[in-house]
């Protein structure tokens, strides 16, 4: 089976960072139609969160990593959960709420949402650096 996971990991990070974006205009020029744009492409970000770990999971169990590079994959591993806790507990959240902001802790959900936008972030950094660094998933060429 191919490795999914580099392919994968691009829809959450950019789905999730427009999200929290979206969020914040509705909340600072109090308009619906950013909060709802919030709620689908959170919803859509989660989703793809939840298929870019598990696929990590099966990528870290084939891909050969350089010496030196185990720190960077437990870092890496560690981000991605904390995220995913985040999220599934905020997707929860919002999905009792109405799919709305939860109603009187909009600026306790919004903290929450950054923390997890802040851990992708940081994930995905450490993610590259496992690529670009210690050339992981790297087939290199036989020389001629």
């Amino acid at each position: 089976m191919p490795n999914l996971h580099p392919f994968l990991t691009h829809f959450p990070v950019a789905l999730l960072s427009f999200s929290i974006v979206s969020e914040y205009a509705a909340l600072a020029l109090k308009r619906d139609e950013f909060s709802r744009v919030g709620w689908w492409t959170q919803l859509a970000g989660t989703i793809g969160l939840a298929a870019a770990a598990v696929t990590g999971l099966l990528a870290g169990q084939s891909v050969e990593l350089a010496p030196g590079g185990k720190p960077y994959l437990e870092m890496h591993q560690e981000l991605a959960f904390v995220a995913a806790a985040a999220f599934a507990a905020l997707l929860f959240w919002r999905i009792a709420s109405g799919t709305k902001r939860p109603a009187g802790r909009e600026i306790l959900f919004l903290l929450i949402f950054t923390g997890g936008v802040v851990a992708i972030w940081a994930g995905a950094w450490y993610g590259g650096e496992m690529v670009y660094r210690f050339g992981a998933g790297v087939r290199v060429p036989p020389l001629p």
